[in-house]
């Protein structure tokens, strides 16, 4: 993950804010609000790195392959990571 959670919590906070003193929702409980924001970012925010770690994966059990098959690690990775972004619809 890219941001901190102290930076992410700084966000959402600021978010909170902004939405309550335009009127734009009614929150009885500013902190849950917030927990739960955090949460749902910091678990967004977090699908690429687990999504690196199972490319990593993949890779290990393959590696003699791949190193037969004279392609760049690099290479490889993003190929993998893009078929895998394809095939789960995912937004990164």
């Amino acid at each position: 993950m890219r941001l901190s959670k102290t930076l992410i919590e700084a966000i959402i906070s600021n978010i909170v804010k902004e939405l309550v003193e335009k009127k734009l929702v009614n929150v009885d409980d500013y902190q849950m609000l917030e927990e739960k924001l955090t949460a749902v970012m910091i678990d967004d925010l977090s699908i690429e790195d687990r999504l690196d770690e199972e490319v990593r994966e993949l890779m290990a059990q393959h590696e003699d392959m791949i190193r037969s098959s004279n392609v760049e690690y690099h290479e490889m990775f993003k190929t993998i990571k893009k078929k895998l972004i394809r095939e789960r619809k995912l937004i990164i």
